[in-house]
């Protein structure tokens, strides 16, 4: 009995060591229509999301572009959950962006940092 409850324990902790947390380390992606942009995975496996090295998060759309991304909270079974969802805009790498892009995200970081203070 009382190894049988120590494999057990055993067994159930091993289950918590599959926590691993994402490669921090950037990557290279190339999009559909050929250009690369350089990512970052950041979470684990309960709660990730993906960013641009400089930190501005973007999600893959339905057509395997990653774009720029806003936080959307979404209700589901009595819970709240955040999800990133994509923008209409594709995203770049910082030195590739267009003075229209940098304010966009400038503005939306702006908000966000607002909607956080509130909190």
């Amino acid at each position: 009995m009382k190894k049988s409850l120590i494999i057990l324990s055993l067994t159930l902790l091993s289950l918590a060591a599959w926590a691993v947390p994402a490669n921090p380390r950037p990557m290279e992606y190339v999009q559909p229509n050929g250009d690369t942009i350089v990512i970052r995975l950041v979470g684990d496996e309960h709660f990730h999301f993906t960013t641009t090295v400089d930190g501005v998060l973007i999600a893959k759309n339905d057509k395997g572009y990653y774009c720029y991304a806003k936080w959307q909270e979404i209700k589901e079974d009595g819970q709240t959950y955040r999800v990133a969802k994509p923008t209409c805009r594709k995203a770049r790498n910082a030195a590739k962006r267009s003075k229209c892009e940098q304010r966009w995200i400038a503005r939306q970081q702006a908000k966000a940092a607002k909607k956080q203070a509130k909190k």
